[in-house]
């Protein structure tokens, strides 16, 4: 294929059906490959090249070539971004679609395919398992699967993960990119391909990370467009939805973080319904992260989104959340560490915390303190199920140490071990109340046997623990610093300590029946404080009195600059309204401006683009003009060189046809014709005289047998007219015999043919009138018919004639025009030619002239120097310019003259 001139996108995808169709779809494939990358094709429009697209991803995906395939789309994608980006979406949607029917029916000839068996699809064939299949008398399913559709689900992977490659940051196909990344991310959910769903967050999410690095480039992604961010929104609410489901916790953690990001860089709201599902499975990722503290406050933000929404969510579902926003809550650990124990821990996962705490979007990291506030302060309780609202009762308001775990059992056994929903906090429910036991037993007694707080904290099933569950549980407790106590195994005793300098202290106010020491030493200093107060007041009252006048004074004060102080703050707050509104309104009027600036920046680039590209194209396309006519002219002069070089025998090099023009090559055909006529006309005449000569041979030996000749013929003409006679009088004889027989027979029925057509002329008379009148009638319309249409068969004929005669005459004048016109220039060629002859003789017989003066001058006694033979014409010339002195005439020399050819010497003499 010629690297000037590249077909058209029609004719390569002609010739490649053309290829299909004889059975070389791989050439077709090459075919269409080398002029989807040829550079003419850029320029070309959507309407010619959409159909030569999509037969070539057609053909790549019948022979699985994925690397030519995104090479195609590639430059498919920068011959449609400018003018027709929605066709790439069309062949992309139609490419997906064939791809998929293609691994729908390799399962369908696998019969089961069991897809779960195959680790990596990025994964070649290990060399074990390559032995396996040689040493293997029979293939197994699962081999047969494998090499069946893992294939195609391979290529359909591929074919995702480069469409996403090429759309990636471009503006103009952000729809199709997050179109097929949906697609992509059900694609991986379909065959449950966990692996490449990893690959797929990751790509996903280092496409959106380097949308800033390529933010300067045109046609980059803008951010701060709200359709943009929430189509981005909507593709990674489907991958969390999409790792939820397939109980990928990591991933859905880094897909809860993206959106979290999206939602900051979001101008225009979030729906109620996102973000509740939002925070719906960030309660799920909490409870698989095993945080009590976050995933309460994930159910309390839940609730606060969709507790209104009464119109989407019925009242099952919201007190279904009541309930998990209730015992989430309660399931919180009360006892807070000692910040003396655990101190590392506690450094390490400040940062986790703070983490958690943005996702929330709280300012604040929760605590089981407001937690238990936002349950009782908003409709929590009152949506809940009557049955659970005894257990908020016992854990947090009322104080049963010696009951709380038996009145709490029917609740534990029967409301949240049967309930699915909420049977996950039944263990950390049980935690909470025996903390609360040992809280409640600490404030009534200084040490209890174990058998007795063995027997106070029984659980039902399933939720049961044994004695060697609840002591593990108080030890670790206490080597966390949670519970101050210590076990006596001596006496199988436990001895609850009254440190008073102890801070570890519980994370709710639940009911006490006595402060305890930690309590009394933390309250030691305002009650010091308290007593002092009080003896003041009662050793020196004038002091207090005096203080107490002081109070009274500031107080008035206090109260006559309010009104003063009010009125400044009210109108500093409307300086500061008026300053943020006049800020607000600056940078409105500002992002007003950057896009007004970056919409007509991008209308200004597209039209340069635009300009580019048309002179461009029309700089290709007088290169190409011009390329096309110095072909055409190379290929004439070529055609006539060897036209000449056959016809004449001239030898004429293909090679020097550079530095022949055409002229000169008229030049030498005319002279090559003219020698052509006069040999043929010699030859004419030698032939004609031949034949003359010849003839006047044959005549001169003919007159002899002319006179014997003519004698045979006469006698043989006579003899054939005597035959013929007599045979024509013999036939005649015997026809008249005939026909006399035949008059004598016709003769004797004659009188009964004559009766018989009187009586049926008498009896028919009318109708054989009326019958021969409409024969007549009808033999007169036929011929009418006939001459009509004889004349306009003859009228046509005419005009036909006459058009064609003079189309012929026209064209008869402009042959004779054009052989004029040949014929005037091949004239005025001649004359030139006879011209720069006449010239030419006219220069040579001057130059002969002059060197016959020369010789006739005399010779000058000096010697003269040497000229070179080139510069003696010049000198010569220059010499006879200047007029030189007069001189007698120099006696004519006997010496050698200078060689003068014989036709010269004719002309001149």
């Amino acid at each position: 294929m010629s690297r000037y001139h590249q077909p058209r996108p029609e004719i390569v995808l002609r010739r490649a059906e053309e290829l299909i169709g004889v059975g070389q779809p791989v050439s077709a494939l090459e075919t269409l490959y080398d002029a989807l990358m040829s550079k003419r094709l850029r320029n070309a429009n959507a309407a010619s090249t959409e159909p030569f697209i999509r037969k070539f991803a057609e053909l790549c995906i019948e022979q699985r070539r994925g690397k030519q395939l995104k090479e195609g789309l590639t430059q498919y994608r920068n011959i449609v971004q400018h003018t027709n980006p929605e066709s790439l979406g069309a062949v992309v949607e139609v490419m997906l679609v064939n791809i998929t029917e293609r691994v729908t029916a390799a399962q369908r000839s696998a019969e089961q395919v069991t897809v779960d068996t195959i680790e990596d699809l990025d994964e070649a064939e290990t060399p074990e398992n390559m032995i396996l299949s040689l040493v293997s008398g029979e293939q197994n399913r699962d081999r047969a699967d494998r090499a069946l559709v893992t294939p195609w689900l391979k290529f359909l992977w591929e074919a995702y993960r480069n469409l996403l490659d090429i759309l990636r940051n471009n503006v103009r196909f952000e729809a199709l990119y997050q179109s097929i990344s949906n697609k992509a991310i059900d694609f991986c959910r379909t065959y449950e391909r966990k692996t490449e769903f990893h690959r797929l967050c990751d790509l996903l999410r280092n496409h959106l990370q380097t949308i800033a690095k390529y933010a300067h480039q045109q046609n980059s992604i803008n951010m701060s467009n709200p359709e943009t961010v929430q189509l981005f929104l909507d593709t990674h609410f489907h991958q969390l939805n999409t790792a939820t489901e397939m109980e990928l916790w990591q991933e859905s953690y880094r897909s809860i973080e993206d959106i979290h990001n999206l939602i900051q860089q979001s101008k225009r709201p979030i729906k109620p319904q996102a973000m509740a599902n939002y925070f719906e499975k960030l309660t799920r990722i909490m409870y698989v992260a095993k945080n009590p503290l976050f995933l309460a406050a994930a159910w309390h933000r839940y609730y606060n989104f969709i507790h209104r929404q009464t119109k989407i969510f019925s009242e099952e579902q919201l007190q279904s959340v009541a309930n998990n926003v209730l015992l989430s809550t309660l399931a919180v650990p009360i006892i807070k560490p000692s910040s003396r124990i655990l101190s590392a821990a506690a450094k390490e996962n400040k940062h986790r915390t703070q983490r958690f705490t943005n996702l929330l979007f709280l300012s604040t990291a929760p605590t089981r303190v407001s937690l238990i506030s936002d349950l009782t302060s908003g409709d929590v309780l009152a949506r809940v199920l009557p049955a659970l609202r005894p257990l908020y009762d016992l854990v947090e308001e009322q104080f049963h140490p010696l009951s709380i775990c038996k009145k709490l059992g029917p609740v534990l056994s029967e409301q949240i071990a049967t309930n699915d929903d909420v049977a996950k906090y039944g263990t950390l429910l049980c935690n909470v109340i025996l903390t609360r036991l040992l809280q409640q037993l600490s404030q009534v007694y200084t040490s209890v046997q174990l058998d007795f707080i063995f027997r106070l904290a029984r659980f039902p099933e399933p939720y049961a623990m044994s004695a060697a569950d609840i002591e593990r549980f108080i030890m670790h407790g206490a080597r966390r610093g949670e519970f101050q106590l210590r076990i006596d195994h001596q006496s199988r005793s436990v001895v609850f300590d009254t440190d008073p300098f102890d801070s570890s202290q519980s994370l709710s106010n639940g009911a006490q029946l006595q402060a305890s020491p930690s309590d009394l030493m933390r309250s030691q200093l305002s009650s010091l404080a308290i007593c002092l107060s009080n003896a003041q007041r009662v050793a020196c009252p004038a002091f207090v009195a005096e203080k107490q006048a002081a109070k009274q004074a500031a107080v008035a004060t206090a109260l006559q600059a309010m009104g003063e102080e009010h009125r400044l703050a009210t109108a500093r707050k409307l300086v500061i309204d008026r300053r943020k509104e006049i800020i607000e309104n600056a940078l409105a009027r500002k992002e007003r401006t950057e896009a007004r600036e970056r919409t007509m920046r991008i209308q200004r680039e597209q039209e340069l683009e635009r300009e580019r590209l048309a002179e461009e194209q029309r700089r290709r396309e007088a290169d190409r003009l011009k390329k096309e006519r110095d072909a055409i002219q190379r290929a004439e002069s070529k055609k006539l060189a060897e036209s000449i070089k056959q016809k004449a025998g001239l030898d004429v090099s293909i090679d020097d046809l550079e530095k022949l023009d055409t002229s000169r090559l008229l030049e030498m055909q005319v002279e090559q014709i003219e020698k052509e006529k006069h040999d043929m006309q010699s030859r004419l005449k030698v032939m004609g005289r031949r034949m003359d000569h010849t003839e006047r041979a044959y005549r001169k030996n003919e007159d002899a047998l002319l006179a014997e000749d003519y004698e045979r013929q006469k006698l043989a003409d006579k003899e054939n007219h005597t035959s013929a006679r007599a045979a024509l009088l013999e036939q005649s004889k015997e026809k008249h015999a005939h026909d006399v027989a035949q008059k004598k027979r016709f003769q004797r029925m004659f009188s009964d043919f004559d009766g018989l057509r009187r009586q049926l002329d008498e009896g028919r008379s009318e109708e054989l009138a009326a019958e021969r009148k409409r024969m007549r009638d009808e033999l007169a319309r036929a011929r009418d018919e006939r001459v009509a249409e004889y004349r306009r068969v003859k009228a046509e004929k005419e005009e036909a004639e006459a058009r064609e005669r003079a189309e012929r005459e026209a064209r008869e004048a402009e042959e004779e025009r054009a052989k004029a016109a040949k014929a005037a220039e091949l004239a005025a060629l001649r004359e030139e030619m006879a011209a720069q002859r006449a010239r030419d003789e006219e220069a040579l017989r001057s130059r002969l002239e002059r060197e016959r003066d020369a010789e006739r001058a005399p010779q000058a006694p000096a010697k003269t120097a040497y000229v070179l033979p080139s510069r003696r014409q010049g000198a010569a010339s220059a010499s006879a310019s200047v007029s030189p002195p007069a001189v007698s005439p120099a006696p004519k020399s006997d010496g050698p003259k200078k060689y003068v050819p014989p036709a010269l010497r004719r002309k001149m003499q």
